[in-house]
């Protein structure tokens, strides 16, 4: 049986939809490793956070014991946002089957679409030490010395900002800073980074604080205190000097409303070319602060 012009064109027009997603696969994602990965299905997403009860007084027999309760803390709305393309195929592509050319350009149609969400989510690190463009529920930047409570009553404020570059000395003071953190209602957290995220060019920086088998057992070897901390490299990250330790307990969230589609148009347009769309909608917040302790660097 012979094959037809539109079989074959639905056989090559398939090979050019999975194709985008080959490109859109193509390396690792970043923004997963440094972001929660969560699905919406719904216009927002609406956060309430409350501050909660403090420590436990001493009370005398028959007596009443102190009141306390939940206060409304902060209400975050989180809006996504979508995005598009249309790529169209002229008639004579599709006619006469440019078969390496339509490869190349619907895998760098995949690779916008990354790049897209991977700039969009890198956001939340460039702009962590920006208290104008950058401020996150409480009115400040992710990483800042004035990060105030919540709770009624309770004076002062918390900082998740040390300084300094990438060396033995400066990381152990950010991880440090890990031990000072308390919660809205001024309870202390438990808390310990397992990841260290900067560019990509910090690698190596990162093995030599970390994880050099030269300094065994000296003074420079945080190997031996934390050997699972995980290095995460960006590419996207506009400064190539601020760096961050993160906690598992952090509230940094990516959201899908919708995953990324890339659909073939029923019909040719009046023209004879094809189109193809590419969607995309989604989101980033920051619901808390703490898990977070940062560097410019």
């Amino acid at each position: 049986m012979p094959v037809m012009t539109g079989q074959f064109n639905n056989l090559w027009t398939r090979k050019i939809d999975e194709t985008f997603f080959e490109g859109w696969d193509e390396e690792p994602e970043e923004w997963s490793q440094f972001l929660l990965d969560q699905q919406s299905n719904q216009h927002n997403e609406t956060y309430q956070s409350f501050a909660g009860t403090v420590r436990w007084k001493t009370k005398q027999e028959m007596q009443n014991a102190q009141q306390d309760s939940f206060e409304l803390a902060d209400l975050i709305v989180t809006e996504h946002t979508p995005y598009g393309v249309e790529i169209i195929l002229s008639r004579e592509d599709i006619d006469d089957s440019k078969y390496g050319e339509v490869l190349d350009m619907t895998s760098d149609a995949g690779r916008s679409g990354r790049n897209t969400v991977e700039q969009n989510s890198v956001s939340v690190l460039d702009l962590a030490f920006d208290g104008t463009n950058g401020k996150i529920y409480d009115g400040q930047a992710l990483i800042s010395a004035n990060h105030p409570y919540r709770k009624t009553g309770l004076s002062g404020v918390q900082s998740n900002l040390t300084t300094g570059g990438i060396t033995d000395i400066n990381v152990k003071a950010g991880i440090n800073l890990f031990n000072t953190l308390n919660d809205e209602a001024g309870k202390r957290i438990k808390m310990r980074p397992s990841k260290f995220i900067s560019h990509m060019n910090n690698q190596f920086e990162f093995a030599t604080v970390f994880q050099s088998a030269d300094r065994s057992g000296t003074a420079n070897n945080d190997k031996n205190t934390l050997p699972s901390m995980q290095f995460v490299g960006s590419t996207f990250m506009a400064s190539q000097t601020a760096w961050f330790l993160q906690a598992k307990q952090h509230k940094a969230i990516h959201f899908y409303r919708v995953k990324p589609e890339f659909v073939k148009r029923k019909y040719m347009n009046p023209n004879g070319s094809q189109s193809w769309d590419g969607y995309v909608r989604e989101s980033t917040v920051v619901r808390n602060w703490r898990g977070w302790v940062g560097s410019q660097g």
